[in-house]
């Protein structure tokens, strides 16, 4: 994928939404800094990975499902 730079400081020109650019200007400067991934302890990244494997599996609740559930639990 071809990330069109000029594109992004156009949009970025034309923005005056402080809370959005400030939030924009964070998120370039931490992506600079650090990957999430690395902070992870060995034991979070296999959990990760378990869980990764999981969801292709197919073992997985929707969120749609476990509302229904839980209301079907309530009524109890």
């Amino acid at each position: 994928m071809l990330v069109d730079k000029e594109k992004i400081h156009e949009l970025i020109n034309n923005c005056h939404n402080e809370i959005l650019l400030s939030e924009v200007k964070e998120l370039l400067q931490s992506s600079d800094t650090n990957d999430w991934w690395n902070d992870l302890s060995s034991e979070d990244k296999n959990l990760v990975m378990e869980s990764e494997m999981q969801y292709k599996e197919g073992n997985f609740i929707t969120h749609d499902a476990l509302v229904q559930q839980f209301e079907e639990w309530k009524k109890k």
